[in-house]
């Protein structure tokens, strides 16, 4: 009898470990689908972001034929790495964060080179644009100041029956920068290399018409204004920093604003950011992005 209670006992304590290690194959098995996916996903996002540079590389060289042999000699280095990545079978997590690094630090010598090819060019286009700007500008500022002493007691009675601009949904959208320079929209924190707002001043024929400050603030999930560029005084007493702001010619109808931030990547982190807009020292609404 005592016999048969041992052999029971023992076929119980083989089943539960033979449970037990079922259980255990199972977990294993999940981590490793798990790992699996996350290794595809990465090296996938590698070969995108070569295939990118790549083909401005090979824009760029249809463009620029004195520039042809250079140009080759890294493009040919940039596929090299492609297709290393492409062969790459085992899941290394450490090769595939060395072969993140190389890309980062193909991306800057990247666009120090188109910067070199096209400075002339850009530099006569900057030059040709900054011109006919400072012109309009300068136009702008003389109208406004031949009109500026009669319409100031015009100003005071129609702020007191509501001269308050509105302003459209604001919008907003982070742009990552590519190795040519374009910026391309993008969910990432990681990849942020810029805010884009947008918004319309909306038509307001009582307002005073002449030149406005509008003023654009992104703040962090911790209250942290981003990439500040200074402080100004709301017609309410509050004194806020902003992030950008704009000077504009106002002449009663709907106009059309747009504002480019430039940030540091490093500085932006996953989260939440709410975009406000103030016109002529009063707040006018505001939009919320979320970057992973």
């Amino acid at each position: 009898m005592n016999n048969q209670k041992k052999k029971n006992a023992l076929i119980i304590v083989l089943v539960i470990l033979s449970l037990l290690l079922f259980y255990y194959s199972f977990q294993k098995s999940s981590e490793y689908d798990n790992l699996q996916n996350i290794f595809l996903e990465e090296k996938a996002e590698l070969q995108q972001d070569l295939d990118e540079i790549i083909k401005d590389y090979t824009d760029v060289i249809v463009g620029k034929k004195r520039l042809t042999d250079r140009l080759e000699i890294e493009l040919t280095k940039m596929k090299v790495l492609r297709d290393s990545i492409k062969n790459l079978k085992s899941n290394n997590f450490s090769l595939i964060k060395k072969y993140r690094r190389k890309i980062t630090s193909l991306e800057r010598e990247n666009k120090k080179l188109f910067i070199q090819i096209d400075s002339l060019n850009g530099a006569n286009d900057a030059l040709a644009q900054e011109n006919i700007i400072t012109s309009e500008i300068l136009q702008q500022k003389d109208s406004v100041n031949q009109t500026l002493t009669e319409k100031n007691k015009e100003l005071e009675a129609k702020v007191a029956i509501g001269g308050i601009i509105k302003t459209s949904p604001v919008k907003a959208v982070a742009m990552k920068e590519r190795s040519s320079g374009k910026l391309t929209s993008t969910g990432r924190s990681s990849r942020t290399d810029a805010f884009r707002v947008n918004f319309d001043l909306l038509e307001n024929p009582i307002t005073t018409a002449g030149e406005k400050r509008v003023y654009i603030q992104i703040i962090d999930e911790n209250k942290k204004v981003v990439a500040a560029k200074g402080k100004t005084n709301l017609k309410n007493g509050q004194k806020i920093q902003y992030t950008d702001s704009l000077e504009i010619n106002y002449n009663n109808n709907r106009l059309s604003l747009v504002s480019l931030v430039l940030v540091n990547r490093d500085d932006i982190k996953k989260g939440k950011y709410v975009i406000s807009a103030f016109v002529d020292g009063i707040y006018s609404g505001n939009t919320v992005i979320s970057l992973r």
